[in-house]
């Protein structure tokens, strides 16, 4: 079980998440959007989506068409991934999805894996075991200490997120516990103007609670974020003021003799000290829409990417790639597939290929689209460069100031 990389909080409708490679992050296959949720979440990993008062469920038929195309995939590992809104509520689908896609898989002699992302705030102790048993995945969110976690993700029962969501993982530990599987649930961290002021709340949160790896993320200006971002939002120099404080906190505590890790960091370093290509989609050149992951939407249609679903949610369809009824090969050489992998190839990028950061950095077409209408970027202080430009300067400093000990400990977070 891994640290879930390219989770999305929960607020919106269900999508199913497939990614095509065996180390993306996002892993190969399609995305299934079961879409009840229980929450209003302020925001999801790169930003919130539709708080429509219909909640459609994915169906059968849908889920069925999307694990064939899944299957379709020439790579012989794929994961299929169960997003939401919150996908235990549709626990049908989840139960016949799984052993499914084994069936279909097996057939062709390729492995699938599964992850679900889930709020835990409504934990279904068959359920969970059921998926513990089958060997899924179970990834959810922390924001950080319970005033923070409540304000950004408050439940429509008005109940606390934050004791709910305690509950479950304490409940899935137990279940891992019982069947002797040593799995860890992985957890992701979203940041919103809120979350500035608590890096170090945020970090004792994460301590406390026994994990040993954070997974820091700046919101996105897409969906309700985008409508919401005079209040939620930040700029790039807010974010990685927050984000140094988090990572000069956690040196500390590592040289103290506390090793917790943080995952950017750590996927930077990787490339940078160990020439890793990584296989995380969102940090490839050109990025892994629809080449990497493709998220199907519980009304069938597929996108090249979760981003992609969010812009469709708010009425632009530009990077929807076909429907469950297209094949595979359909899908991935049609015009939105063809126009992503072109657009965020960065060594061809105006902007990025004279760049000192290019051999280390990313983009993203779904969100230069949104802020500036076009698929390639012509500002060279956008908010996504901005960031991950002051994330590398931040971590070559520390690399040109190391000493011994903390080389080392620089290596260790690469590894």
């Amino acid at each position: 079980h891994r640290s879930h990389s390219s989770h999305r909080s929960g607020g919106g409708s269900h999508s199913s998440h497939v990614s095509h490679s065996s180390h993306s992050s996002h892993s190969s296959g399609s995305h299934s959007n079961h879409s009840s949720h229980n929450s209003h979440s302020n925001h999801s990993n790169h930003s919130s989506v539709s708080r429509a008062e219909v909640n459609p469920k994915t169906p059968k038929p849908t889920c069925k068409k999307a694990i064939d195309i899944a299957s379709e995939s020439p790579t012989s590992i794929v994961t299929i991934e169960f997003q939401g809104g919150e996908p235990t509520l549709n626990p049908e689908v989840l139960r016949f999805a799984v052993p499914y896609a084994k069936q279909v898989f097996s057939r062709k002699g390729k492995q699938v894996n599964f992850a679900i992302v889930t709020n835990l705030t409504v934990p279904d102790p068959d359920l969970l075991d059921w998926l513990i048993r089958e060997g899924v995945s179970i990834s959810t969110s922390l924001d950080g200490h319970r005033e923070l976690h409540n304000s950004n993700r408050p439940l429509k029962n008005h109940l606390s997120t934050f004791d709910q969501w305690e509950a479950g993982l304490q409940l899935c530990r137990s279940l891992y516990e019982k069947h002797g599987y040593e799995c860890e649930v992985g957890a992701i961290q979203t940041t919103t103007r809120q979350s500035l002021a608590y890096p170090h709340e945020i970090v004792n949160a994460y301590i406390e609670h026994g994990y040993h790896n954070l997974y820091i993320r700046p919101l996105t200006p897409l969906g309700c974020a985008a409508e919401e971002w005079q209040q939620v939002g930040y700029t790039p120099q807010e974010y990685l003021c927050f984000y140094t404080a988090i990572l000069d906190d956690l040196f500390q505590r590592c040289k103290a003799g506390t090793i917790v890790t943080e995952s950017t960091a750590s996927i930077y370093l990787r490339r940078i000290l160990l020439q890793d290509s990584v296989g995380h989609t969102e940090f490839r050149s050109p990025c892994g829409a629809a080449v990497g992951q493709m998220a199907v939407n519980y009304d069938g249609q597929i996108y090249t990417c979760d981003e992609g679903r969010m812009l469709a949610n708010m009425g632009d369809s530009t990077f929807r790639l076909g429907d469950v009824d297209n094949t595979y090969e359909e899908l991935v050489t049609s015009p939105a597939a063809h126009a992503t992998c072109t657009a965020s190839c960065v060594e061809t990028l105006p902007l990025c290929c004279g760049c000192v950061y290019h051999p280390f950095c990313s983009v993203c077409p779904v969100v230069t689209y949104s802020s500036e209408g076009d698929l390639v970027s012509h500002d060279i202080h956008n908010y996504h460069c901005e960031i991950s430009k002051g994330i590398l300067q931040y971590l070559f400093r520390r690399l040109f100031d190391a000493d011994e000990e903390e080389l080392e400990l620089l290596h260790k977070w690469a590894r």
